[in-house]
């Protein structure tokens, strides 16, 4: 039998493994038995070699399933490691196979292999965030299943040739309805049994498996009960119809409703979130849309803070475009989110250059920072103006992708993710620079620029839905001596506004650089572009400025490439 692949022993040359394994019992459970109760005291833990498991907590009257356990799964580690009874029961839904290993013995292993300790405070932490939920997922192999009503038989394969074209990973299929031409997976009988008993050998070599079923297959729970998502491409009469079938895994089931019409305003049916509507008129983009669900690589852009130096984002944008890449869910701060919006309303790169440089020219900042007797107030005018036009009066329900405005609620000195309401209020108030312009009045709130706490708002496109995530800073300690090919910085037009301003303005900017640093690293892949001497206030060092961010990304591409394939 080949060893379960677990993180539990990770790290371990093939001597120690063999040690590790020779000090295990292996023991067999058949279908539906228990292989630990909750209340029990737990002084062993299983390692799952073949087989599924469902974690079940509460009273017998009331059981609720809340984990589902494959090969390479650990059973029972806190109670061994704290003494304690059990906290749930595990159940057997085949046929599985364990290792089981005592409390003696395993405190043997840990004295002569201390790493098996560092690899169990992983697996421990990897329960705790979502972030970490996705790498296990990353590490194991996914199954999704793809349900499906007679509406949407006809967009199954596409969905499934857009996700195996929009991973890195291998991405297989099995098919139950007997409707959709696909030989991924050999099986005898294509039947939910045999599915859920293939399992663990279809994912020890791809990285995805999509189970296609439909509403009306027979033991479609028990197969739901053990995919790790589950995706409804359903009608709303159909979802109703089915609603009892799939409400009770409503933690782990999305809808795709097909219409007439396309939107990406999400709702719920029958307790059910949808997730997308799929408009079957011109079905494309929801298709592709969905093959990058299936696959786990919807990407996520988190834009930085920067003034002039979000030029850089542009050519980021560049870099995306050119090379197939789709962006999924948007978030920015400051002028990150002022981009971020223009991209969302499905402007290309191109069309926000265009659109930056007309709008944020040397008039624009001459504007900013001109004096009047009560303070800097020349600017706010043209700046709302600038924020009005560019958006056109639109709504986030306009948006064709998902944005997120990043400000800072000085009441609650909270951040306030802005997504709803006027694209140019959210950008008034997510551009509210302190010393520059006064703070957006909203109702109770008094909003300022996100800068403030979130400079660059990676944890905005994970709360989205993002799968992969990229963010851009634009404001690192690791700047250049001179710019690329110059011997000398650009020459600065006269300086603007007051020496007291401007000493804020640098101040404010040393002081959120490690904040920046640290929200931008919350992403999969960091581009960090590398600026030679200048300001956020420097327009004349646009060119540079957008030359960096094609840099930085294009050096990042192949990191890129090992989480998401380019359409």
């Amino acid at each position: 039998m080949t060893r379960a692949h677990t993180r539990l022993f990770e790290g371990l040359d093939a001597l120690a493994l063999e040690d590790v394994y020779s000090s295990m019992e292996p023991r067999h459970f058949p279908a539906h038995a228990i292989l630990c109760r909750e209340g029990d005291r737990g002084d062993r833990l299983f390692v799952i070699e073949r087989g599924l498991a469902q974690v079940i907590v509460g009273e017998s009257d009331n059981p609720r399933p809340v984990a589902r356990l494959r090969r390479g799964d650990v059973i029972g580690e806190m109670s061994l490691i704290a003494g304690e009874p059990r906290s749930a029961t595990v159940v057997a839904s085949v046929a599985t196979d364990t290792l089981v290993l005592t409390r003696d013995i395993f405190a043997g292993l840990l004295a002569r292999y201390p790493v098996i300790l560092t690899n169990l405070n992983r697996i421990l932490a990897s329960r705790l965030t979502r972030q970490n939920r996705r790498q296990v997922e990353r590490f194991r192999g996914e199954v999704v299943a793809l349900v499906t009503g007679q509406s949407s038989a006809p967009f199954v394969l596409d969905a499934i040739t857009a996700a195996k074209a929009a991973s890195p990973r291998s991405v297989v299929a099995i098919d139950l309805t007997g409707a959709v031409p696909i030989r991924d997976v050999e099986l005898e009988q294509p039947t939910v049994e045999e599915t859920l008993a293939a399992l663990d050998d279809v994912l020890s070599a791809h990285g995805t498996l999509i189970v296609v079923a439909g509403l009306d297959q027979r033991n479609l729970p028990a197969l739901l009960e053990h995919m790790d998502r589950v995706i409804a491409v359903t009608t709303e009469a159909e979802t109703k119809g089915s609603a009892n079938i799939l409400r009770p895994m409503a933690d782990r089931v999305t809808l795709v409703l097909p219409t007439l019409e396309r939107s990406c305003a999400p709702a719920t049916l029958e307790g059910l979130r949808v997730i997308r509507t799929l408009d079957v008129r011109d079905p494309s983009r929801d298709i592709a849309w969905l093959g990058r669900h299936l696959s786990r690589t919807k990407l996520g852009l988190a834009l930085g803070a920067g003034g002039v130096k979000g030029f850089a984002h542009v050519g980021v944008l560049q870099v995306l475009e050119r090379y197939g890449y789709t962006v999924d869910y948007v978030a920015g701060s400051s002028i990150g989110a002022v981009v971020g919006a223009w991209l969302g309303l499905g402007m290309n790169a191109a069309e926000i250059e265009a659109t930056m440089r007309r709008s944020f020219d040397a008039e624009y900042w001459s504007a900013v920072f001109k004096l009047s007797l009560s303070g800097l107030s020349g600017g706010l005018d043209v700046h709302t103006r600038i924020c009005r036009e560019t958006t056109g009066d639109r709504s986030f329900a306009d948006l064709r992708i998902p944005l997120v405005a990043m400000a800072v609620d000085l009441n609650n000195r909270q951040p306030a993710p802005l997504q709803d309401g006027p694209l140019w209020q959210a950008l008034l108030a997510s551009t509210a620079l302190a010393g520059v312009f006064p703070p957006y009045q909203q109702g109770p709130q008094r909003l300022v620029d996100g800068l403030a706490l979130v400079p660059v708002p990676t944890g905005a496109v994970i709360d989205a839905g993002a799968d992969v995530t990229v963010s851009v800073n634009v404001m690192s300690r690791d700047t250049l001596p001179a710019w690329p090919g110059q011997p000398a910085p650009p020459k600065p037009p006269p300086a603007r506004g007051s020496v007291m301003l401007n000493t804020l303005l640098e101040v404010m900017d040393l002081a959120q650089l490690d904040a920046s640093v640290r929200h931008a690293d919350l992403a999969d892949v960091v581009i960090t572009p590398r600026f030679g001497p200048g300001t956020w206030r420097d327009i004349h060092l646009a060119d540079l400025f957008l030359e960096a961010g094609r840099t930085a990304a294009e050096e990042k591409l192949p990191a890129l490439r090992t989480l998401a394939s380019p359409e």
